[in-house]
């Protein structure tokens, strides 16, 4: 692929803080992307405001926590992820997507340097040497969309690979892996792809890649020593639901076992400002009922059911860790049988690190 072609496509303009337009991220983006119009400014209130969408790049030094956990959800088991900020904000345009909701910042606002990252990451697996480490860049932006363009990933998978514990998981809706199979010492990496039915991806996810070539990067990154992962989340329920979702359980039996990290379960939840963002969409009129931290869920009845076939389909296709994404106790018992902690396969996943 022609990257340069392809994200002056996509991308408008960028703007640079002043304070990192001579590092190495800014420079790439300058050499890259020469017919896109540039802007070195000292903040984010010099975004004029018709810039402030998901065609405008915004490169910004780190600030706040490098290393933060899952914010979680009220009432529901968190699996003790942490996530890192290299990409806030997308322009893929899922109608889904909970970012509509607070994401006040429409630009996408990429770090200029991942060694402050690193170095935080390092130190969480130092101070928890017998704990898994999960730790991920795709909690408020796609981790792979301008990847190629910024090369933030690279870094952080070489620097991460001595690091047995530690699992560097990057969730994406594309197929762009390409710049990544090279590297040379991956550790235990992890590229994620949220998958679901073609129909949902055609209706529902923008631009998004299609399922295949999302199972297609999937086979390149695997085949080069990367680990993999899978996300049905969010899966509609719907009377087919399960001719839609089981063809997409099957395809993941192109993949040996060893090389899939974990696959995760959630079903759509919103919160109740997400409605207010979107234009009308048939599945946010379904049966809902209010939970405990404030989003909208299917009753539990439906949600369980939905989890207990769909993990019984993926285990039939491939032997992986298969764990739910912000459910309550009760559906864990009912769809899994027991909570994440009193099962073997997701016991390790779940095991909470010291900050």
């Amino acid at each position: 692929m022609n990257y340069s072609t392809f994200y002056e496509s996509i991308v408008k303009v960028v703007y640079i803080e002043s304070s990192v337009a001579h590092g190495e991220v800014a420079q790439r983006l300058l050499r890259r992307l020469p017919r896109v119009r540039t802007r070195i400014v000292d903040g984010p209130h010099a975004v004029a405001p018709s810039d402030r969408r998901g065609t405008t790049l915004y490169l910004t030094p780190h600030r706040g926590a490098a290393v933060a956990r899952c914010p979680g959800s009220k009432g529901h088991l968190c699996c003790n992820y942490l996530t890192v900020d290299l990409y806030s904000g997308c322009p893929i345009g899922c109608t889904y997507c909970i970012m509509r909701s607070y994401l006040n910042f429409s630009p996408v606002a990429i770090v200029a340097e991942p060694r402050p990252i690193i170095d935080a990451i390092v130190r969480v697996a130092e101070a928890n040497p017998d704990t898994m480490i999960r730790v991920g860049s795709g909690e408020t932006g796609d981790s792979l969309l301008f990847d190629p363009l910024c090369e933030l990933s690279r870094p952080i998978v070489s620097a991460l690979a001595e690091h047995k514990n530690v699992f560097f998981e990057m969730k994406t809706k594309t197929d762009l892996v390409d710049h990544l199979l090279d590297i040379e010492r991956k550790g235990n990496a992890v590229v994620g792809f949220s998958v679901g039915p073609q129909t949902v991806i055609d209706g529902e996810e923008g631009t998004a890649v299609s399922l295949e070539a999302r199972l297609q990067a999937a086979r390149r990154a695997a085949c080069a020593g990367f680990m993999v992962s899978f996300h049905f989340d969010p899966m509609f329920y719907r009377p087919d639901w399960q001719e839609l979702y089981f063809p997409v359980a099957d395809a993941l039996a192109r993949f040996r076992n060893d090389r899939v990290a974990w696959i995760s379960l959630g079903t759509f939840r919103y919160p109740p400002q997400l409605k207010e963002c979107v234009a009308p969409r048939a599945y946010l009129y379904g049966e809902f009922v209010r939970s405990v931290d404030g989003k909208y869920r299917y009753l539990q009845r439906v949600r369980r059911e939905m989890y207990r076939i769909m993990r019984e389909r993926i285990l039939a296709a491939v032997r992986t860790p298969v764990y739910l994404c912000m459910e309550s106790e009760a559906v864990w018992n009912r769809a899994f049988g027991a909570a994440p902690g009193q099962l073997d396969a997701v016991a390790t996943l779940f095991k909470r690190p010291e900050l």
